[in-house]
């Protein structure tokens, strides 16, 4: 398992107990000393250890010990996904809520979580957005910059009207070298590059430095690219380069025509 990973879940440890909640127990495996055991599995945060529960025997291991995790993706999220794609975020945010406890340090609370950030921000509430994300930031500085949650956070700061902070985190994630963290930061960057005036230069500066780079540069990159696809086609639509613009549609709707850019006008 991932070190960065395991400590920001364990954020959602220390909320949900001074909630009072009460975390379910997942079927799953794990593995420890190469050898895989199945049962219930759940965190238990005052103690900082996974417990796994088999024939009625329960087993307590510190986050070192544990490998690898198998856990089962949770139905929940499918029925949260498909209600953020009809543009329903409100009915999606319990059901995240729901994962995001529930499946404390067991891999799909931090999908969650940034799925979370995203259905606030549609819902019109980025300061929520924000909350949520730096409940995990806390103990971990480079997940506001590194990772899969990152983007979602900079999208409410510059919602909440932060745009110096969220710029101050996409060049950390730019210098970082982390492919993924750069592509994603220099979409950000054409979003704050554009957002600074609606001329044709601050539009051809956003292509260049942001979106045209992640199409260009990051191919790889399969979950910036559709983004920038989209942001580079809309771009080129602004100048009045519709050729252009159709070319990076095509390639949108060609390669990545499931993605939610493809959907929009």
């Amino acid at each position: 398992m991932k070190t960065s990973s395991m400590v920001r879940s364990a954020v959602w440890a220390v909320a949900m107990v001074a909630a009072g909640v009460v975390h379910a127990q997942i079927q799953g495996a794990l593995w420890t000393e190469g050898r895989k055991m199945e049962g219930q599995i759940r965190w238990k945060p005052a103690q900082k250890v996974y417990a796994i529960t088999a024939n009625n025997v329960e087993l307590s291991l510190e986050p070192g010990k544990v490998e690898r995790l198998d856990i089962p993706r949770p139905k929940e999220l499918d029925s949260a996904f498909n209600s953020l794609q009809q543009g329903a975020a409100a009915a999606a945010i319990p059901l995240l809520e729901k994962v995001a406890t529930d499946y404390l340090m067991l891999h799909w609370d931090m999908v969650a979580t940034r799925h979370l950030a995203d259905a606030y921000i549609k819902n019109n509430e980025p300061d929520k957005a924000i909350r949520v994300c730096e409940k995990v930031i806390g103990p971990n500085p480079e997940a506001a910059y590194l990772g899969e949650m990152a983007p979602a956070y900079w999208q409410a700061l510059l919602k909440a009207g932060r745009a110096t902070k969220a710029e101050e985190l996409a060049s950390k994630a730019i210098k970082s070298g982390d492919r993924e963290a750069s592509a994603m930061a220099l979409n950000l960057r054409g979003d704050l590059i554009a957002a600074s005036g609606e001329t044709a230069e601050t539009t051809k500066k956003a292509l260049r430095d942001g979106y045209l780079r992640v199409v260009l540069l990051y191919k790889n990159v399969k979950v910036a690219q559709p983004e920038a696809l989209y942001k580079a086609a809309k771009s080129f639509e602004k100048i009045g380069q519709t050729a252009r613009a159709e070319q990076m549609r095509a390639t949108l709707k060609g390669e990545f025509g499931a993605s939610e850019w493809a959907r929009k006008p």
